[in-house]
């Protein structure tokens, strides 16, 4: 009994993770380049619960399996769905979106870091950053837009000017897009030497890709998240009932 109550009491702290999981993802549903974070739900090692009967003449024991008995859930980790999110047209000249697999790369005090958001701007020395002011690193660094002229991205990567070649924004895709871990502000880190060229990656010019968190969707998990819920509060509290029972009731002499 008393493991009914761990196991129902391990089940609401689970879904209090997840809960969490969930409204962080609601909450950056119109952030451009989010992906949404999954809880990972386990459950603790099964046991195999047997019954013992008496068999034959001189009444041997035997042990019978009559199936495992689980012991509670617990939220492992989160992961992230990198699935591709909607891609919406701004008409900014500086907004980018990537079509297909592939990342932006920025440098930040940390190093190398990787990012599918696309909303950027210029700092005072005319180079490209993202809103947080980190360079958006071409193939050979940098990538500095001079004032005036019309800035054009191609879809291969290309940045011109006036017709003048600006560079190429470096863009990268990673065999094992597993190995990619969040570091906050819509950039993700990878271990050195994971990523490689995209080639079949495609820019897209006065577009930003938005997050792929669907609301509905989130909602629809957060309400069968708090039913599951109250269902481990309510077996919790039939347990304790049941508990109060035994100690106080059973063995009572009337």
């Amino acid at each position: 009994m008393v493991r009914g109550l761990y196991a129902a009491a391990s089940g609401m702290v689970a879904g209090m993770i997840r809960q969490d999981v969930i409204a962080q993802n609601l909450a950056n549903v119109d952030t451009p380049g989010y992906k949404k974070d999954v809880a990972l739900v386990g459950s603790f090692a099964d046991e195999m619960a047997v019954r013992v009967e008496n068999q034959g003449r001189w009444r041997l024991a035997r042990s019978v399996p009559i199936g495992s008995l689980g012991s509670g859930a617990y939220v492992r980790g989160t992961g992230f769905d990198r699935s591709e999110g909607p891609i919406i047209e701004t008409g900014a000249l500086l907004d980018l979106a990537i079509r297909g697999e592939g990342y932006f790369v920025v440098q930040t005090p940390e190093g190398e870091a990787y990012t599918r958001s696309g909303s950027f701007t210029l700092n005072s020395r005319g180079e490209l950053v993202t809103m947080d002011g980190m360079q958006v690193l071409g193939e050979a660094g940098p990538i500095v837009i001079p004032s005036g002229g019309t800035v054009e991205v191609h879809g291969d990567g290309r940045v011109t000017a006036g017709g003048q070649a600006l560079g190429r924004l470096r863009l990268v895709a990673f065999d094992d897009p597993f190995s990619l871990r969040k570091m906050g502000a819509g950039l993700f880190a990878a271990p050195a030497g994971a990523a490689h060229a995209a080639q079949a990656a495609v820019v897209r010019q006065g577009f930003l890709e938005m997050s792929n968190v669907t609301a509905v969707t989130e909602m629809v998990q957060m309400i069968a998240g708090m039913r599951a819920y109250e269902t481990c509060q309510r077996v919790i509290w039939f347990l304790d009932q049941t508990l109060d029972k035994a100690i106080n009731d059973v063995g009572r002499v009337a």
